[in-house]
């Protein structure tokens, strides 16, 4: 990946400077900032295969909702160059190891993007290790009328005693957005995560089945990320 000195002293100083958030646990608030080689969203890149820098807030309430945004760069190649994610969430647990979550996201894309702005309904099943998630948007990516849905399992544990494995595989519905006629593709990531001395170095494999698709090829992608 093509990393420049710029973005390097730039990803430093955000994961430096992080202020006294990080210690106020005080009304629900939490945050995280990531320094990533690729923003890899189901599988395909929204930067270029370029770097990113993202990051979020969000606030949970003891009843179970819970509100956040978070943003990162993009690169659609037409001039859209930031993404921005507001959402409300519920989530109710069960029992000690399985949970329901619903959320309802909108994605924006300010100035030369805002033609692309939509919305998602998803729903997530947490059992233990094990993640079932179903995502719909009934105007895909700005698109009247564009029909997408997405199914997703994931799996997630703890080797030894601080790395984090995760894996997880997604399909993607709706029509051609697989290109060349194809109405479905399937997504993949499997990746590691270390925490370093309060910083979360991460390592996936990500990609898609959608053939001759440069952002959406099997790929690495390197991360750095801290909680506030």
């Amino acid at each position: 990946m093509r990393i420049k000195h710029g973005f390097v002293g730039l990803a430093v100083a955000v994961l430096m400077c992080t202020p006294a958030l990080a210690d106020e646990d005080e009304g629900g608030f939490s945050g995280n900032v990531t320094i990533a080689s690729d923003y890899s969203f189901r599988g395909q890149s929204q930067t270029n295969l370029l770097p990113a820098v993202q990051g979020g807030f969000d606030y949970e309430l003891d009843n179970g909702f819970s509100f956040g945004t978070w943003a990162s760069n993009v690169n659609f190649g037409d001039g859209t160059s930031q993404e921005l994610d507001l959402y409300v969430g519920f989530t109710q647990s069960l029992n000690d190891t399985t949970s329901l979550s619903f959320s309802l996201i909108q994605f924006e894309y300010p100035g030369e993007g805002e033609n692309l702005d939509y919305q998602e309904i998803t729903a997530s099943l947490d059992i233990s290790s094990i993640s079932l998630g179903f995502a719909y948007s009934p105007s895909y990516v700005g698109v009247d009328d564009w029909q997408f849905t997405y199914l997703s399992a994931g799996y997630g544990t703890t080797l030894g005693e601080n790395v984090d494995f995760s894996a997880s595989i997604g399909l993607n519905s709706a029509d051609d957005i697989g290109g060349e006629g194809e109405d479905t593709y399937i997504d993949y990531a499997v990746g590691f995560s270390v925490p370093i001395k309060g910083i979360d170095i991460g390592l996936q494999v990500v990609g898609t089945n959608i053939e001759d698709s440069d952002i959406g090829e099997g790929r690495l992608v390197f991360s750095l990320s801290k909680s506030l």
